[in-house]
This record gives C-alpha cells, sequence and structure tokens, in this order.
C-alpha cells in the first residue's frame, strides 16, 4: 500500500446508484461510490495557527496537559475533565451522547459488565462476575497509560505497564521508555466496546445475532487494541520486529491483541471467562468469533470490508440472513471495525475533536520516531503541527474513509443513518475552522499589499 494520495483501481458495481471505486488513500485500502466522493476544498498552508472552535470559550473546557505527549500544544481541543465516579445506568449508556472520557477509567469496567447485562449475557452464560471485573481490570492495566487522563505520575516516571511491548529490549538494545498512547489506551478500547453496544441496541443489529454472538462483538472490542504500542503495523514491518516475523506481516497487532486477549483465560483461572462456555465447541466458536472480527479492525482490511457491505446492499433487503452464519459473522466484522473508526461521527463535536487531537499527537509521535530511526517517514503522519493541518487530515479521514463505509452502514442498517449526518456536520465544523483562517489570512496579506502600496506612492514625495 502507498502513504501518499490517493491512487484509483477498478472495481464491480455496488449498490443500485452507486459504483464503488477503490483507492489507497495514506495507507489505507478505501472504497468509494458515485455519490461518496470527496468534496474538493482548496486550503492555504501558510500560517500555522487558526481560531479556536466557538465552544471552547468556557473555562471549564479549557485546556490540559501533562507531560508526554508527542504535541506540545492540544489548541484547547482537550476538554478539562472533572472525572466522573459514579456509575452510570444503562439508559445513560445506552445514549449517543455517552462520552467515556467523563469517566474515572475503573467505572469503566462496571460499564462494560452493565452491556452484558442489558442482554442478561451473564445469566445466559453464567458468566462469573467477579472473574470479568478481575479480566477487564487486567485488560485496563494492559493497555498502555494514556498520558492525558489515568492516574500516572508522569512527572516521576511512573506508570509503566507491565504487558509485553511491540518492540522487544533486544531490538531497542536497552530497556524500552513507558509508552503513553495518547489514543490507542483503555478509554479508546471501552469507546469501541460501547459503539459496539450502541449499534446493536440502537442500530438493531442485535436482531440478526445470537447471544453468544453479542457476547464475541462487545468483549472482542474490549481487547481488539490491547496492548498497542501507539504505532501501527506498517512501523512494525519497517523495523522488522519480533511481533512482525512472528506473523508473517499480516494484521500483526491485531493478531497480538487476539493472542494476549485470550491468553489471559488459558493462563489465569481467576481471569478465565471461557470456562463459563463449558461445550468445546461453543468455546472454539466464540475464540473464532472474535478473532475473525479484531482482525477486521486492520486499516488494510478497511476496502474489503466495504466491497462486502456494497455487495449485501446490491443484493438488496432483507439484507441478512439470521440463519447464516457467514452472515452474523461479516455483521460481527463490520461492527466492530466501525466502532474503531466511530469518533469522528459522535454526536457531540467537542467530544469528536477531543479524540481527533489524541489521535493525531500519536501520529506525529510515530514520525518523530521514524525520523529517529531513518526509516521511511508515514506522509500522513508528518507535518501535523497546527491546528489548519490537523482539519484538513480529519476532513479528509472523513470524506475518504468514514464516510463511504458509514454512507453503506445506513442503508444496511437504516437506525444508523443518522451517524453519517453527524460526520457530514462534524467535517463541516472543521471546514469552518480552516475557512475562518483562510479569511484571516485574507486579511492579513491584504493589509500588507495596502502598506506596501502606500509605501510605495510615497516613495520621493517631496516632505
Amino acid at each position: 500500500m502507498s502513504d501518499g494520495g490517493a491512487s484509483s483501481g477498478g472495481g464491480d458495481a455496488g449498490g443500485e446508484d452507486s459504483k464503488p471505486v477503490y483507492a489507497v488513500w495514506h495507507g489505507y485500502d478505501v472504497v468509494l461510490t458515485d455519490n461518496c466522493h470527496p468534496s474538493e476544498r482548496r486550503t492555504k498552508d501558510a500560517g500555522d495557527k487558526i481560531a479556536s472552535p466557538p465552544h471552547r470559550t468556557d473555562s471549564n473546557t479549557s485546556s490540559v496537559r501533562r507531560r508526554g505527549s508527542a504535541r506540545s500544544d492540544d489548541y484547547g481541543w482537550i476538554r478539562k475533565l472533572e472525572l466522573r465516579k459514579d456509575i452510570p445506568g444503562i439508559d445513560e449508556i445506552r445514549s449517543w451522547s455517552f462520552d467515556v472520557l467523563e469517566f474515572e477509567d475503573t467505572v469503566l469496567i462496571s460499564v462494560f459488565i452493565k452491556m452484558l447485562e442489558y442482554y442478561d449475557l451473564l445469566t445466559k452464560f453464567q458468566l462469573d462476575r467477579d472473574t470479568l471485573q478481575r479480566y477487564c481490570g487486567e485488560v485496563m492495566k494492559m493497555h498502555h497509560k494514556d498520558c492525558y487522563y489515568q492516574k500516572v505520575d508522569i512527572e516521576r516516571g511512573e506508570g509503566a505497564t507491565t504487558a509485553t511491548t511491540a518492540a522487544t529490549a533486544e531490538e531497542e538494545k536497552e530497556p524500552p521508555p513507558d509508552i503513553l498512547c495518547e489514543y490507542h489506551n483503555w478509554y479508546h478500547a471501552s469507546s469501541c466496546s460501547h459503539a459496539c453496544f450502541l449499534f446493536l441496541t440502537l442500530g438493531g443489529a442485535d436482531q440478526y445475532l445470537r447471544p453468544m454472538e453479542l457476547f464475541a462483538i462487545i468483549m472482542g472490542a474490549l481487547i481488539h487494541d490491547l496492548d498497542h504500542p501507539g504505532t501501527n503495523n506498517d512501523f512494525e514491518i519497517k523495523r522488522s520486529t519480533s511481533l512482525a516475523k512472528l506473523y508473517g506481516n499480516d494484521s500483526v497487532l491485531e493478531r497480538h491483541s487476539i493472542n494476549m486477549g485470550l491468553n489471559l483465560c488459558t493462563e489465569n483461572p481467576e481471569l478465565d471467562w471461557l470456562k463459563s462456555f463449558a461445550d468445546e465447541q461453543d468455546r472454539e466458536y466464540v475464540k473464532h468469533f472474535i478473532a475473525e472480527s479484531v482482525l477486521t479492525t486492520d486499516p488494510a482490511r478497511h476496502g474489503a470490508v466495504v466491497k462486502e457491505a456494497l455487495a449485501f446492499v446490491e443484493k438488496g433487503a432483507p439484507y441478512f440472513d439470521q440463519n447464516d452464519e457467514q452472515h452474523r459473522q461479516f455483521i460481527g466484522k463490520l461492527l466492530l471495525h466501525s466502532a474503531d473508526i466511530f469518533n469522528p461521527l459522535h454526536s457531540s463535536f467537542e467530544v469528536a475533536s477531543d479524540w481527533a487531537i489524541r489521535v493525531t499527537a500519536e501520529f506525529s509521535r510515530q514520525a518523530e520516531k521514524e525520523k529517529e530511526l531513518q526509516l521511511p517517514v508515514t506522509t500522513f503522519m508528518d507535518g501535523l503541527d497546527s491546528q489548519l493541518h490537523i482539519c484538513k487530515l480529519q476532513i479528509g479521514f472523513f470524506e475518504w474513509m468514514v464516510k463511504p463505509l458509514y454512507h453503506t452502514i445506513g442503508i444496511l442498517f437504516p437506525n444508523l443513518k443518522k451517524l453519517e449526518e453527524w460526520g457530514e456536520r462534524n467535517s463541516a465544523g472543521y471546514q469552518a475552522m480552516i475557512d475562518e483562517h483562510e479569511m484571516k489570512q485574507a486579511v492579513v496579506s491584504q493589509t500588507e499589499s495596502d502598506d506596501r502600496q502606500a509605501y510605495e506612492n510615497t516613495e520621493g514625495a517631496p516632505y
């Protein structure tokens, strides 16, 4: 795959009025349809600073920073929150406005259990609550610390996890430093699990699935990025790490997360929720369903996911047969992949932009590492040193990758159609910031031009 601009390829017809166009955007396989092409937006690179969104004026939502981030300025996009310690009720959890970033990290364990209880899964499979809580606690620890919110004394260098990092000590030639993941952390894991829960409940995807599969989707989302190092698969492959070799350069981090998550059950009886599936066939089915769904969160598989979703659209309603195991497995794949890139569609622009600054901070960190190691630098991760560039990246990511996927999802699950509309609104928010910046730049340029003209007109004039 290329890390450069988009390059078109061939493709079969998609929906009734949609012809898919297969392309590569910044290293991601993407599928576009005729009515989903990105709008051309001309923006100038001149100047780095652009105005903050109008909702940033309240002092309670001002910037909060701690050491450890790759970016020295969050431009006020990170909200300063007094984290909640209360356990929300299921009605609040089952809402598009729910925001995992508002809560203390340990509260999200209870949120996860409540989502399982909504479907009565603990009773159905005799899942032990204490085992699940211990398991979630260990999963939380194995996600590298969020340098914004979690309780880590970064100033004193504390907070290292015991999890195995993707780069071994041998490869680094010294003990690896603490890895502070601004985005791929426990909050992202909880956010993905919650998004899947909403797709199932509010989106109506649960009508096609069996209880065992509901559990596999919610659990799979929680562990899909377990022990993520804050860099991507391509970084592992370019460095020829032990993980890249182990998994043959194929979905390296996803396979690592699957193994880490399932091995917790087999290696520690205190964490083993798999034993609740007493029948070996059921146990293997759950493991397989989780693995197949998590593998689809690899961005390299994005194009294949959208292509398959378009094939269901082309077939016509009813799109899915609940008695078809392959259909149910695809729903699991589709939901996990969609949840993984759901943040740009949050019902609140304030929340969406909070996530945006987090993920682009990780991108900047990877670009810096690549330069230090003299590796080919991932193009779209480099130069994210201003709000202007970050806004452009967010618009491009939505138009090229998120929108075509969610446009198709809105057809397959009509209750989810509004998500694309929220994404359009959030993208317009970034565009408004760019437009304001360009307007100010135009005023500055005109003023400078007027000053030059005035100076030229007065040259040689008598005193």
